[in-house]
C-alpha cells in the first residue's frame, strides 16, 4: 500500500491531463489538484500508484469511473459529490479526514468498492444515497466512519456488504467532530 511514484509534476499539469482524459500513474502531484464543481465531469478519473498532495472534488457528478488504486491521499474531499459509474478506491492511504457526505447516487451495474484501504483520520458518509452495491471490505479506520451508522441519513437500495474492517464504523455525530 506504498505508493512509489517516479516523476513529479504539478497540480497544474496534473488537471491537464485528466482534463484530456489520461490517468494519473506514477507521478507525485505536488500542490492543489482540484476539480471544478459541474453539473457533469464527463471523464475517467483514474489515479494509480500516485502520491498526491490535496485533490478535492466538491460538488462534482462523475459520468465516468473514479479509480483510486495504491495511492497516498495527504488530503482529499468529496463533499456532493455524485458517482454514477462508480468508484473504486483501493489499497490507498489518506492522511485527513475524508469528506464523502451528502453524495453517492452510483447507477445500477457501477458500484462504490472501498477495500483495503488505511485511513488515518475520520471517514464521513453523513447523508449519502447509494442507487447500486456498495462494498466496503478490509479497510483500517483509525479514528472511525459512520458508513455503518443507522442514524447518519445514509440511504442503500441494495444492502451493503461491509465487513473485515477495523475501527469503529457505526459512530454517532455526536462521537465524531464534522470536518471543517
Amino acid at each position: 500500500m506504498s505508493a512509489q511514484p517516479i516523476h513529479n509534476i504539478t497540480a497544474e499539469r496534473a488537471m491537464d491531463l485528466i482534463d484530456s482524459g489520461l490517468p494519473l500513474i506514477d507521478v507525485y502531484v505536488s500542490g492543489e489538484l482540484k476539480l471544478p464543481g459541474s453539473d457533469d465531469w464527463d471523464k475517467t478519473v483514474v489515479f494509480e500508484n500516485c502520491i498526491i498532495e490535496r485533490f478535492e472534488a466538491i460538488m462534482v457528478q462523475f459520468s465516468r469511473p473514479v479509480k483510486f488504486i495504491n495511492t497516498h491521499f495527504k488530503d482529499c474531499q468529496f463533499i456532493f459529490s455524485y458517482f454514477l459509474q462508480g468508484l473504486n478506491i483501493q489499497n490507498c492511504s489518506f492522511d485527513k479526514a475524508l469528506d464523502f457526505s451528502s453524495g453517492g447516487h452510483n447507477k445500477p451495474g457501477y458500484p462504490i468498492s472501498v477495500m483495503n484501504n488505511h485511513f488515518t483520520d475520520f471517514v464521513n458518509f453523513f447523508d449519502c444515497q447509494y442507487e447500486a452495491e456498495v462494498e466496503v471490505i478490509g479497510n483500517d479506520f483509525v479514528k472511525g466512519t459512520n458508513i455503518g451508522c443507522k442514524n447518519q441519513l445514509l440511504s442503500f437500495v441494495v444492502a451493503p456488504q461491509i465487513m473485515n474492517n477495523t475501527g469503529k464504523i457505526d459512530l454517532e455525530e455526536t462521537e465524531w467532530v464534522r470536518p471543517s
